[in-house]
């Protein structure tokens, strides 16, 4: 007995650890369309990160070390997350030839920061339930902010940008907003609440931005996440099937982009993108299997960039497809470890299905929104708040593919060795 006392009175994975970890997700991916926004640029540099991640990357560290015997080291073997850690890794090697070993260097750690306060939480029993709401509502605040710049300050000719630089990143912030919503009124309470009131706003903001392709998109994946669901669900296959299959007969179609540019806004070169990707898949061909560099292309001291004709395209800040981005940076090796990474994170989602079906619904428009943004602009793996919201996606799913309970936090209170008997806490479920 006195044995059975002692192993009942081990500290459980609760109180401020618990509330901390489950906050650093959130609050990295408010920090990008909350705070970062409204902090003036000194040269178009962000030195405020440089203090930022560290700090927060250090707090999760000690957070994770301080509990690391309830870390289930499962999460970090499943396939998505070790792909994508194995494309980090060669990202890392890829410095080694980077046309920019320093800035290469620089941004590397920056999106392995990342990596540890976003993902690295899930691995541990945090109360994951609470991240989506207490995301949704950072979201719906930051529609109120932007409100208020649409209604006070004027629009630029292509577009109100509200508290954001660009049109494109207000457009983009309104779709994630719109897709949350979604899943949000599906809920009770004040969540429905504020998702009635998020969703109104969000639907006002892309049209006063003028994001045309992020309105169209998100409504694609809140579409046909359903029917990519009711598929599976008949055919006992997983989205990675569907979405692959949809892949492969694409590629029977002569330029499908450039045809569904015109069928959609009447604009076949994507408001001028075809040009941009013409040239960026020459330098693609001079680099085709190591590429440029991890991030060592774009807004690098004499960028390669700088040979491309003068125009438009020369003034490009990114080859606006997140797949082009890929291929450019880390050649076919780093695409093809990367393309691992979204398979593999869209067949877990048939796990999700099985145990969640509005869930799975929520965490595919996500992802199909991603994918199919990826196509008209550069996202993937950097500091944007929709690849923030993907990989708390995708951990989220790898957490429901793992055995039922392994990462669900254990009960608050402390087990009382004097009313519970050892044959019942065995057979008692996880909490």
């Amino acid at each position: 007995m006195p044995k059975f006392t002692s192993a009942a009175r081990r500290p459980d994975f609760s109180g401020n650890s618990v509330v901390l970890l489950t906050i650093m997700p959130v609050f990295a991916t408010a920090y990008l369309f909350l705070i970062l926004p409204l902090i003036p640029t000194v040269e178009n540099e962000r030195t405020e990160n440089i203090l930022f991640w560290p700090v927060l990357a250090g707090l999760t560290l000690t957070l994770v070390f301080i509990n690391s015997e309830k870390i289930d080291y499962k999460f970090f073997r499943s396939l998505p997350i070790a792909s994508l850690i194995a494309y980090f890794a060669f990202a890392a090697a890829s410095v080694t030839w980077a046309y920019s070993p320093e800035f290469a260097f620089k941004r590397l750690v920056g999106q392995v920061l990342v990596f540890i306060v976003v993902i690295v939480p899930y691995a541990l029993p945090i109360r994951a339930k609470n991240i989506i709401p207490a995301l949704h509502l950072c979201y719906a605040i930051g529609l109120v902010i932007s409100a208020v710049y649409v209604m006070s300050t004027p629009s630029t000719l292509i577009g109100h940008t509200g508290h954001f630089t660009h049109k494109q990143e207000l457009g983009q912030f309104c779709a994630v907003s719109i897709i949350l919503s979604s899943y949000e009124l599906l809920q009770r309470g004040w969540r429905r609440l504020v998702a009635l009131i998020a969703i109104c706003l969000g639907f006002w903001l892309v049209f006063e931005s003028e994001s045309k392709a992020a309105l169209s998109l998100a409504l694609i994946a809140i579409t046909c996440s359903w029917l990519v669901l009711l598929i599976c669900k008949k055919t006992r296959l997983t989205p990675a099937y569907v979405v692959g299959a949809v892949l492969i007969a694409s590629m029977f179609i002569s330029n499908p982009i450039e045809r569904l540019g015109w069928y959609m806004y009447g604009d076949s070169t994507l408001t001028g993108r075809t040009g941009i990707w013409g040239f960026i898949n020459y330098q693609i061909a001079q680099k085709l299997w190591f590429g440029w560099g991890f991030h060592s292309y774009w807004s690098v001291p004499n960028s390669p960039h700088n040979l491309a004709p003068a125009g438009y395209i020369r003034d490009m800040p990114s080859s606006h497809s997140g797949y082009l981005e890929l291929k450019l940076e880390t050649g076919r090796i780093g695409y093809f470890i990367f393309i691992v990474f979204i398979y593999s994170s869209l067949h877990l989602l048939e796990r999700v299905r099985r145990k969640d079906p509005v869930r799975a619904w929520f965490f595919l428009a996500i992802e199909l929104f991603a994918i199919l943004n990826n196509m008209l602009d550069s996202s993937w793996v950097t500091l944007t708040q929709l690849w923030f919201v993907y990989l708390m996606i995708v951990a989220e799913s790898v957490r429901y593919s793992l055995p039922s309970g392994a990462l669900l936090p254990g009960p608050v209170e402390v087990v009382q060795a004097g009313h519970v008997r050892p044959s019942r806490l065995a057979r008692s479920p996880p909490q």
